[in-house]
C-alpha cells in the first residue's frame, strides 16, 4: 500500500519522534503478558503456601467464634466485610507485583512515554468511513485471527495440562488433605511457567512484526521528506541550535591554534595547525584545520598568539584532505613537515640568540 502511494522511503527520525509524541509506538502485548505470567508463577510458588495457610486459619476462626450462628442473618454483613478485607490483604502482594510487572513490561518495550494524544477528542474518530475501516480492515482482521488462534492454543494447552494432571487431582483424597495445596500450587505454577514461555516466543515474533508494520505505516514519499526538510530549515529553533553548534565548533578549532607549533597555510583557502613538542610528541600532530572563513580566523588567531605561519600550498591541501584533527601526520608527509619545523625551530633559535 505504501509503494502504491509513492511512499518508498524509510521514516525519518523526525517522523518517528512525531509518531511517538502521538503515542504511536511498536509494542507487543504478548511480551507483557509473558512477563506477567512468569513473575506470577514465581510469586505464586513462593507465596501461595503462606496465603492458603492464612486463609485456612481465617476460615477456621470465623467458623469457631467469628459470628453468632443463631443470628447469622444479622451477621452476614460483618462476615462479608471481614472476608473482603482479609482477601484484599492476602492478595495485595499479587496485585502489587502485577501492577509493577505491567509497568516494567511497557517501559522495557517503549521506554518512558507520557502523552494524552490518543485520548484527545478528534473529528476523525467520528468519521464512519474510517471507523468502518478500523473495524473491518485487514489490520483488524489479522488481529482478530491472531487473538483467536492464541486463545485456542492457550485453552488447548491448559486443558492438556489439566487432563494429564487429572489423575493426581482425582487421587488427592488418598494422599491426604495436607498434600492437596502443594499439589495445586505445583500445577498452577507449572501451567503459568509454560504459558509464559509460549507467550514469550509468540511475543518476540509479534514485536518484530509490530515494529515492521509500524515502520511500514510511517513510510514517506520523497516529496514528504523534502517538505519536512524545508519545514525544519525554516524552524527558528533549529536554526538557532545549528548556529550555536557552529559557533561552538568554530571556537574550539580556533582555540586549538594557541597550542600549535606552526600554522601551515594555502595561503587563503586552507589553514592547518600542527603541534610538535620534542619532549612530549613522538610525531607531529594536527590540532585543527580550517577552510575559507575558518582559515582566515585561524590566521588571525595565530598572529594574535605569535604562532609562526608558513605558506606551503601542496602540503596544506594534502593535510586538509587526508588528516583529521587529533591524528598524527602520515609518514609520507614527514619530510615536508620536518623541513617546515626546521625553519620554525631555526627562527626561534635566532630570536633567542638576539635576546
Amino acid at each position: 500500500m505504501a509503494e502504491k502511494d509513492g511512499k518508498t522511503e524509510k521514516p525519518t527520525p523526525k517522523k518517528l519522534r512525531d509518531a511517538r509524541k502521538k503515542g504511536q509506538v511498536p509494542k507487543s502485548q504478548d511480551l507483557s503478558s509473558a512477563l506477567s505470567f512468569g513473575i506470577f508463577a514465581l510469586a505464586f510458588t513462593g507465596l501461595a503456601t503462606y496465603v492458603f495457610q492464612r486463609a485456612f486459619v481465617f476460615l477456621q476462626n470465623m467458623l469457631k467464634n467469628g459470628f453468632d450462628v443463631q443470628n447469622i442473618h444479622n451477621e452476614l454483613g460483618n462476615i462479608g466485610s471481614k472476608a473482603i478485607l482479609y482477601f484484599l490483604i492476602l492478595s495485595a502482594p499479587f496485585l502489587i507485583i502485577a501492577f509493577l510487572t505491567a509497568v516494567f513490561g511497557n517501559l522495557a518495550q517503549v521506554g518512558f512515554m507520557l502523552t494524552a494524544d490518543p485520548i484527545k477528542p478528534s473529528l476523525k474518530k467520528l468519521n464512519p468511513i474510517s471507523g468502518f475501516k478500523n473495524i473491518f480492515g485487514k489490520k483488524a482482521a489479522f488481529g482478530l485471527f491472531k487473538n483467536l488462534a492464541k486463545l485456542f492454543i492457550v485453552v488447548g494447552f491448559t486443558l492438556y495440562t489439566l487432563y494429564h494432571s487429572g489423575l493426581m487431582i482425582m487421587n488427592s483424597g488418598s494422599i491426604g488433605s495436607a498434600n492437596i495445596f502443594p499439589l495445586m500450587i505445583d500445577l498452577v505454577s507449572r501451567l503459568a511457567f509454560n504459558l509464559a514461555i509460549f507467550l514469550a516466543v509468540l511475543g518476540v515474533a509479534d514485536f518484530v512484526f509490530q515494529r515492521y508494520s509500524h515502520n511500514k505505516e510511517l513510510m514517506m514519499s520523497m516529496q514528504e521528506i523534502k517538505d519536512e526538510y524545508k519545514e525544519m530549515e525554516g524552524d527558528p529553533q533549529i536554526k538557532s541550535q545549528r548556529k550555536a553548534r557552529y559557533r561552538e565548533l568554530l571556537s574550539g578549532k580556533i582555540s586549538d591554534v594557541d597550542d600549535a607549533t606552526v600554522l601551515i597555510t594555502n595561503p587563503t583557502h586552507f589553514a592547518i595547525a600542527i603541534r610538535y613538542d620534542q619532549k612530549t610528541d613522538e610525531v607531529p600532530i594536527m590540532l585543527a584545520k580550517g577552510q575559507d572563513l575558518m582559515a582566515l580566523r585561524m590566521k588571525d588567531r595565530a598572529a594574535e598568539k605569535a604562532v609562526p605561519m608558513i605558506e606551503n600550498r601542496p602540503l596544506a591541501r594534502a593535510l586538509y584532505k587526508d588528516v583529521d584533527p587529533g591524528d598524527p601526520v602520515p609518514i609520507e608527509l614527514y619530510q615536508a613537515i620536518a623541513e617546515i619545523l626546521a625553519l620554525v625551530f631555526q627562527a626561534e633559535k635566532r630570536k633567542k640568540t638576539k635576546i
